[in-house]
């Protein structure tokens, strides 16, 4: 069977947005990645997706996840952002003022809480929690009890700045201490 697509084409689901950057090909299965993640999706059909022969998408160019968030320029100001500009840059309503303002993507940046990733039991998913700066660090271990039993996570990540954190972590730090020997 021949295929539409060659490794590292650019396609996404016919009624999708986020582009897949193809990683292999079988006769009637194809496997990728979303381009802006990094996630694997999986087993795919090659029949129910489309070439992306226009890079320059609305995901590309941020506007699904910039539209009606409160970004912070490099001095300072802060504003809403509104759209993507012709030029790629995104377009903002300022705070205070109300003035349209165009910056580049690299003269913002989204204001968001502290957020940290938990892995639990070594493998799997990692989890993206709300808290507070300083409380937690890079391979501290959590409890979580629930009723089914416990769980230990490990805290994979900090200051992530993850949109997925919707709740704080619901448990406790554990505190290490050298047995003697």
């Amino acid at each position: 069977m021949t295929h539409k697509f060659v490794v590292g084409d650019l396609v996404r689901k016919r009624y999708g947005t986020k582009t897949i950057v193809v990683r292999e090909l079988y006769s009637n299965v194809l496997y990728g990645y979303y381009k802006h993640s990094g996630t694997s999706t999986g087993r795919l059909n090659p029949g129910d997706l489309v070439k992306v022969e226009n890079t320059d998408n609305v995901e590309e160019k941020g506007y699904g996840k910039m539209k009606g968030k409160l970004f912070q320029t490099k001095d300072g100001a802060f504003g809403i952002g509104l759209a993507v500009n012709s030029q790629g840059k995104y377009v903002l309503e300022m705070k205070g003022t109300g003035d349209l303002v165009a910056y580049d993507k690299n003269e913002v940046e989204l204001v968001m809480p502290f957020t940290y990733n938990v892995q639990f039991n070594g493998v799997g998913t990692e989890y993206a929690y709300l808290g507070k700066e300083g409380v937690v660090k890079v391979g501290d271990l959590l409890l979580k009890t629930d009723t089914k039993g416990f769980s230990i996570g490990r805290v994979t990540a900090v200051n992530t700045k993850s949109e997925r954190a919707t709740k704080h972590f619901d448990g406790a730090k554990i505190v290490t201490e050298a047995l003697d020997q």
